[in-house]
């Protein structure tokens, strides 16, 4: 049986308006629950720089070493 694309969002239309109404509320706590809790993210309280020679000159000014940092990919999808 061949089934058009045309009529699968048809039927996934339908589908839809058969399942119940969204608890938002449940929705709301659930997001709470699954959340990263703030000591859990400790990586957002780095102090970062934007290049090397700005990591240098602060690090210089505050008499701090400087951690180089370099990632392949993409940070918003996951930590590395």
């Amino acid at each position: 049986m061949k089934v058009t694309f045309t009529t699968f969002a048809l039927l996934c239309s339908l589908l839809a308006g058969v399942t119940a109404e969204l608890d938002v509320e449940a929705m709301r706590k659930r997001i709470a629950e699954i959340e990263p809790k703030p000591e859990e993210k400790r990586f957002d309280e780095i102090g970062w720089a934007k290049d090397i020679r700005e990591a240098r000159r602060l690090a210089a000014q505050h008499n701090r070493p400087v951690f180089l940092f370099t990632h392949d990919g993409r940070m918003n999808i996951g930590r590395c």
